[in-house]
């Protein structure tokens, strides 16, 4: 898995040293995962490959529910529409890892002892969605987004908003 990860994070920063021009954003995000049942933060960083092609790769961490946290890293491609001076809104696609870990549990019945190992597990999936970002200032934005996870057993709905700085 962290194979998968390393080279999804390569291939965006080829991707983004390729394009010499461009805007780039940098943020954070509040996100809901209808799978993970719970809120998370997210970072992500996004580069203009063109006036209307974006690349972003983000990052979620979902607080802990039921004894699960999860995590995701994500690769998408984004077509920007302006409908005004200061909005912009797009479409999303991409590819997504899903890394969940479960915590063990062990109970004890006086001398005996039944244990479960905390657990791991990761899928990669793909992502389709939209959003709409709102310029405040020429460096500084808002967005949201909402975009559907397609994993194996753990597709899910991501629900997000956030800030960026854009330089």
């Amino acid at each position: 898995m962290k194979k998968i990860i390393l080279i999804l994070v390569m291939a965006a920063a080829m991707l983004m040293a390729h394009a010499e021009s461009g805007e780039w954003n940098v943020g954070g995000q509040v996100v809901y995962g209808t799978k993970a049942e719970t809120a998370g933060i997210g970072l992500h960083v996004k580069k203009c490959l063109t006036d209307a092609l974006r690349l972003n790769l983000s990052s979620n961490y979902y607080f802990k529910h039921s004894g699960v946290t999860a995590f995701d890293v994500n690769l998408e491609g984004n077509y920007l529409f302006n409908v005004g001076e200061k909005v912009r809104v797009y479409p999303l696609a991409g590819v997504c890892v899903g890394i969940w870990h479960a915590d063990g549990i062990n109970v004890s019945n006086g001398e005996i002892s039944i244990g479960v190992d905390s657990q791991t597990e990761s899928k990669v999936g793909g992502n389709l969605g939209g959003g709409i970002d709102y310029l405040l200032t020429d460096h500084f934005g808002l967005n949201a987004e909402v975009k559907y996870q397609i994993i194996s057993h753990a597709s899910q709905v991501v629900f997000g908003i956030g800030a960026s700085y854009r330089f």
